[in-house]
């Protein structure tokens, strides 16, 4: 089946070198973690293509400046992270990101890697089941119903059948959101044994060609005391060999605006169509409304 994307600048446009996406997408993009920035300290990284200077004054308020354009970054600071609002004209931020429940539930483990690709390649896994069985080795995977989109949010559901020594397997149920296409959070629940996890698979731009993918994982206190950090260091384990797997597949993908697709593949239009929004130069902004800060909390 060949999906009409309709006509698309800057959002299918390719290099003529590597084939790839081109322009940065509006959005949230973490730029560090909490713990990397203590009191009266700075730090700099390259991210958008430019230098960003971070620093976190004596009250623990954390700004960020970009010396070549004077900008000034709007910040947000929560689950142990530093998210820094992107947008091309440096417009004020009109959606938020969630944030997540720290009671009950261990830190996030993150874990990180650098890979040649674009955030709108990183985040398409979201709807992507059929690589999961190809590529990852699982039993089987399925959709629990049709992608959500309103607004700025997409989400979607699906299962998968992991396998176990001596022919055995277990059932795991996600919940997809992404906001924006810079932070993906999935929600975990394993039937088998009541565990609930949460996963974030945060891509963050360094230039056009090249992105920093935070990989974190938070587990539901469960069952005996200190077990769940030893179940969360495996499962970000298995997390991060997992999108190691994935990153070779990104680095030599080429974009078609209207690729050719397998059964299994998903619902690759639907979702390219969602990104749009986040490229000003294309269609107008949806108007459909986006859910509050307080809504997305979880329980």
């Amino acid at each position: 089946m060949v999906l009409d994307l309709g006509r698309m600048t800057s959002i299918g446009q390719v290099t003529d070198a590597a084939f790839r996406l081109s322009g940065i997408p509006v959005g949230w993009y973490t730029v560090a973690e909490s713990g990397e920035l203590k009191k009266g300290q700075h730090l700099t990284r390259r991210y958008f293509a430019q230098k960003l200077h971070l620093y976190r004054d004596r009250n623990g308020a954390v700004k960020a400046t970009s010396p070549a354009t004077l900008h000034r970054w709007p910040l947000r600071e929560h689950n142990g992270l530093i998210f820094a609002w992107y947008h091309p004209d440096q417009t004020a931020p009109d959606w938020e990101v969630p944030v997540l429940p720290s009671e009950g539930w261990t830190d996030f483990r993150i874990r990180a890697l650098t890979v040649r690709s674009h955030p709108q390649e990183t985040s398409e896994n979201s709807v992507d089941i059929g690589h999961f069985v190809q590529l990852h080795g699982f039993r089987d995977a399925w959709y629990e119903g049709d992608l959500d989109v309103a607004g700025h949010l997409l989400e979607g559901a699906y299962g998968i059948k992991y396998p176990l020594p001596m022919g055995r397997s277990f059932i795991a149920k996600f919940n997809v959101e992404v906001h924006g296409l810079g932070y993906s959070l999935v929600r975990i629940h394993v039937p088998l044994v009541n565990a609930n996890f949460h996963t974030l698979i945060l891509s963050t731009p360094i230039d056009e060609e090249h992105v920093h993918v935070r990989m974190g994982m938070s587990m539901k206190h469960w069952a005996a005391p200190g077990l769940p950090l030893l179940v969360r260091e495996i499962a970000s384990a298995r997390l991060s060999y997992e999108v190691a797997q994935d990153a070779p597949i990104w680095e030599a993908k080429k974009y078609l605006e209207q690729p050719r697709l397998a059964e299994g593949d998903g619902p690759i239009g639907a979702y390219r169509r969602y990104c749009r929004q986040f490229y000003p130069q294309l269609s107008p902004k949806t108007e459909s409304a986006s859910p509050s800060p307080e809504q997305r909390t979880a329980a």
